[in-house]
């Protein structure tokens, strides 16, 4: 009867907390499309439908001899902008190139690199070179950008640094903690199995894959991309990792003074998860920072007055696939908050079961901060 009570007691706001949860989860995934989308449209500027006339009548008079003529006739086009003002199609930069090789090279890098964890995993009973291997590929992969020879845009070095900063801050941090505490149970229930450790380091792949989107796709742009954008991204990417790194070493020193305890202090007492928030944020500016040069107008400006709709949308195909980064983090994350997709909520139930613990679950967001 009292364990009834409890539960109902406990009923309501458990789930005015699992809507708050929800309202600000989806806040921050519109909130980083929205932006994202912004920078792309002030970048890129309105659709074809404002163009003079005279002018796409020009452009499609060109189109058959597009491949030659396509560069010179985009310097004297102008785009009137819902404003009034003139301003030059360069604006849109339909001549921008997109080269897949860096998305190829990106995702040949995850493969080896997993390939040869979940070899390293199968051999050997050693946990060491786990996060080495599946947190530093991104390192890896954004090297050849970062330091590439020739005139890399300026957009590109930035993106791939803040790529290859985090990934060795973490990497680094994670391999210290693996290294003092010996072995991740978690992992060491997975390895036992061969199909255990193919899954997770196939999982890791497709981590990696995903995740590193805004930046890969935005290495195939030729685009400079829009300096507000970059600055933006940059800023949120900063906040991201501070927030991070602030909640990791918040732990760190936590666990050392209070061993077998849960950390419920500083970031930790307004989000149950403020690493995976950071890290959200962190992938967010990333995104945020490429978005415009993601953003390819060349079908719509050869389709003129004809573009149709799906050429419009069309041109955002590769910003739109970038977005599945933060979207997948997202579902990533929430899921293993909730024990949905791993066993973390089950184990720090069993580490950590007591009634302060219960109640630190129902009154703290996940992994959202409840900021009001």
């Amino acid at each position: 009867g009292n364990c009834s009570d409890q539960a109902s007691a406990r009923l309501p706001s458990a789930i005015s907390q699992a809507k708050l949860d929800m309202r600000n989860r989806f806040l921050l995934l519109l909130c980083t499309c929205v932006a994202s989308l912004a920078a792309a449209r002030a970048f890129h500027g309105p659709s074809p439908s404002c163009c003079d006339q005279r002018q796409l009548h020009g452009l499609r008079l060109a189109r058959p001899a597009l491949s030659h003529t396509l560069q010179s006739s985009l310097h004297s086009a102008q785009i009137i902008p819902r404003g009034g003002a003139s301003t030059s199609l360069s604006m849109a930069d339909p001549s921008v190139v997109f080269n897949n090789f860096p998305l190829i090279q990106s995702t040949a890098i995850f493969a080896l690199a997993n390939l040869l964890g979940c070899v390293l995993s199968l051999l050997g009973k050693t946990q060491i070179h786990v996060d080495l291997l599946g947190t530093g590929s991104f390192c890896l992969a954004a090297l050849p950008a970062l330091l590439g020879k020739g005139a890399a845009l300026s957009r590109v070095k930035i993106s791939a640094a803040a790529v290859t900063l985090w990934s060795v801050k973490l990497a680094g941090y994670l391999l210290l903690r693996i290294v003092k505490l010996g072995e991740d149970k978690r992992l060491s229930d997975l390895f036992r199995s061969t199909s255990g450790t193919v899954s997770f380091w196939v999982f890791s792949l497709m981590w990696g894959i995903l995740c590193s989107l805004p930046h890969s796709l935005g290495s195939t742009s030729s685009s400079a991309g829009l300096p507000a954008a970059t600055i933006a991204g940059s800023i949120l990417y900063v906040v991201g990792l501070v927030v991070e790194t602030t909640a990791d070493y918040q732990k760190w020193m936590f666990k050392a003074d209070n061993p077998g305890k849960f950390c419920n202090v500083g970031l930790w007492s307004v989000s149950q998860h403020p690493n995976w928030f950071g890290n959200l944020l962190i992938w967010a500016g990333v995104l945020i920072m490429n978005a415009p040069a993601l953003v390819d107008a060349s079908a719509v400006v050869a389709a003129g007055e004809n573009a149709s709709f799906f050429d419009i949308v069309w041109r955002y195909r590769r910003l739109a696939v970038a977005c599945l980064s933060p979207a997948f983090m997202f579902y990533l994350f929430n899921g293993q908050a909730e024990g949905s997709l791993t066993t973390t909520v089950e184990l720090a139930k069993g580490k950590y079961g007591s009634p302060e613990y219960e109640k630190y679950l129902s009154s703290v967001p996940k992994i959202f901060p409840k900021l009001f």
